[in-house]
């Protein structure tokens, strides 16, 4: 690992070319209480970042042929085996797809609206974060945002960013699956990927082995434990690192694996579609406004700051992993984005 002078850093990052490493570095501690330093093998919280994960959940669900991009998400929840879990689904539209809501235009209300409130335990109003483990736990929130809008659906077809929207993505992922979100996006992604330190941790819970997990720091100095949910899932939370984004965006590009069944799929999420102020936006995927080649996932939680940009022509990408809210990631990008434009 290169040694870093970066005073205002606190996190990992890493630049790769494919899977193999051309710079790494890290500044700051990923557990206070043990003065353990920020070490790129130790795994990230990527916020919404984790998108793009379900994102390639969903395509693979679709490439397999078990469901479509233009296929009815109610329709499939109010058919799956279990449909008593969420609720009579009144708020949610017929008109609502996978397409849609991978592409944030299905008009689903964002129950986390970072326009409105910057607190994740503003929104919960009392509610322990560890109460949130499962998509439909989430779907009386979004409910409540659909409630609040003077009208129903009011940003249908154009793009409006929406935690709910990827909520029920995962929802509808496990009714299509027959499996939990958390284990399906194993399975299908991080595994298959080779993305091994890479996963849904519970807070409360041990990783597993082989994972060492940093601990997250808000401004006012505490751990985020208690600010966010206490098991990711299909809008943000998810854990990574530099080493496994390179593996993640080297098994997705389409022109490195043409024989892919999602190949196509995977074209189609990163050609852009909604501009979104200077960016575009894909299918789970940010598309970048001044240079369309360049594909990225970000994430900003509590404590946490997530990037990821990938180059399709040079195929080279830079990740970065904030994890101290009181430091920024100005330097880093400064000096390492230039070395993934070739």
């Amino acid at each position: 690992m290169k040694e870093m002078d970066f005073r205002h850093f606190g996190g990992v990052f890493g630049v790769y070319e494919r899977t193999a490493p051309l710079t790494t570095g890290g500044a700051g501690l990923a557990d206070r209480n043990f003065t353990i330093p920020n070490d790129p093998s130790f795994s990230y919280q990527t916020a919404s970042g984790t998108k793009g994960f379900t994102a390639a959940a969903v395509l693979a669900l679709i490439a397999e042929g078990k469901a479509g991009l233009d296929d009815c998400v109610k329709r499939i929840l109010a058919e799956s085996h279990e449909p008593q879990k969420y609720g009579k689904l009144e708020w949610l539209d017929e008109m609502v797809t996978f397409r849609s809501l991978l592409s944030h235009t299905s008009g689903v209300p964002d129950y986390y609206d970072e326009d409105l409130t910057d607190s994740f335990e503003d929104v919960l109003n009392g509610t322990p974060c560890y109460h949130y483990e499962k998509p439909e736990q989430f779907f009386p929130l979004t409910e409540k945002a659909w409630k609040k809008q003077e009208k129903s659906y009011s940003f249908r077809d154009v793009f409006k960013y929406s935690n709910g929207g990827f909520v029920l993505l995962a929802a509808a992922a496990e009714a299509v699956s027959g499996e939990p979100f958390g284990e399906y996006v194993t399975r299908h992604v991080f595994r298959p990927y080779g993305m091994n330190r890479s996963g849904f941790f519970r807070f409360d819970e041990q990783p597993p082995d082989g994972i060492v997990r940093a601990a997250a720091y808000q401004g006012n100095g505490k751990s985020n434990i208690y600010a966010v949910p206490v098991i990711g899932g299909g809008d943000g939370g998810a854990y990574t690192n530099p080493a496994d984004m390179a593996r993640f965006w080297n098994a997705l590009d389409p022109e490195i694996n043409p024989q892919s069944p999602a190949a196509g799929l995977v074209e189609e999420a990163w050609t852009p579609r909604q501009k979104a102020e200077e960016n575009f936006y894909g299918l789970g995927f940010w598309i970048s406004g001044k240079n369309p080649r360049i594909v990225f996932l970000e994430g900003f939680d509590p404590g946490v700051q997530f990037f990821s940009f990938y180059n399709r022509d040079t195929k080279r990408s830079l990740t970065i992993c904030l994890n101290d809210e009181n430091m920024n990631c100005d330097e880093v990008f400064e000096q390492y984005f230039p070395m993934i434009q070739g």
